[in-house]
């Protein structure tokens, strides 16, 4: 028998080591599509190339492919380079734990302290000549969790960088 409240917190742990992992890995996002570049030169009046405790501030540029678009003019058809950030050709998801069911069929007990106490019913029932007729209390315990929101932050970056693309792009 185990105390429904250990049960259900380990459970939650579980669900929260998992969004943990899924957060790393879309850490890792970061570096599959921008590069790290060394902070610009001269300060600037905001002083924006140290954070606000003092420590030097990373720098990213997207990871881009040149490549060569052609456009017609007056002097007929003129290829130009065109510097596409990847994040704008890959398809980007991101990974969320949004909802969690965990259904199971539990026998539930009183301990002497008024606890509640649940265990899993066992499968080996008695045979035809056995004389345990006693019947466990069973219930069906459904535990939703639910994540953050998703955050626009992403789909607005990836909206910049595409309108800089556009800009590029002659017509």
């Amino acid at each position: 028998m185990i105390n429904l409240e250990s049960l259900v917190s380990a459970v939650h742990t579980s669900v929260n080591t998992a969004a943990e992992a899924l957060r790393s890995q879309n850490k890792a996002f970061i570096g599959e599509f921008f590069e790290t570049v060394e902070a610009p030169a001269k300060p600037d009046s905001n002083n924006l190339l140290t954070t606000d405790e003092g420590g030097q501030r990373t720098f990213y540029r997207p990871k881009c492919v040149t490549m060569l678009y052609p456009s017609e003019t007056s002097e007929g058809l003129v290829t130009q380079q065109v510097d596409v950030p990847l994040l704008t050709l890959v398809p980007v998801s991101t990974s969320r734990i949004n909802e969690v069911k965990f259904k199971t069929q539990l026998e539930i007990n009183l301990d002497d302290t008024g606890l509640m106490q649940v265990s899993f019913p066992s499968k080996s029932g008695g045979g035809l000549f056995t004389s345990d007729k006693s019947t466990p209390h069973l219930a069906e315990l459904e535990i939703i969790i639910n994540g953050d929101m998703p955050s626009e932050g992403l789909q607005s970056l990836i909206d910049g960088y595409q309108k800089a693309l556009r800009a590029q792009i002659p017509g």
